[in-house]
């Protein structure tokens, strides 16, 4: 189990790395699970419960929540050096 130190870190991570919440969905997704499921919304479901994927489940509201923190830190970075 990770702490949550380790555990924000990996949400930073996966925050950085993709632009919307649903990119990272589709990361999880394979063109296997498209085959079988035929139906991409039902595909990022099941990823997003934790029953597909890398194993790191990421809920929409704490990939939001820390998109938005890292955007206010960098706007208050670029205004501290103006």
């Amino acid at each position: 189990m990770l702490d949550h130190e380790e555990g924000v870190s990996v949400v930073d991570n996966i925050v950085t790395q993709f632009t919307t919440y649903e990119d990272f969905l589709d990361s999880q997704i394979t063109t296997l699970d498209l085959y079988y499921l035929e139906d991409e919304d039902l595909a990022r479901q099941l990823v997003e419960l934790g029953y597909r994927g890398s194993g790191e489940v990421v809920k929409r509201e704490d990939f939001e929540a820390r998109k938005a923190a890292i955007e206010i830190a960098r706007l208050a970075e670029r205004t501290q050096k103006k």
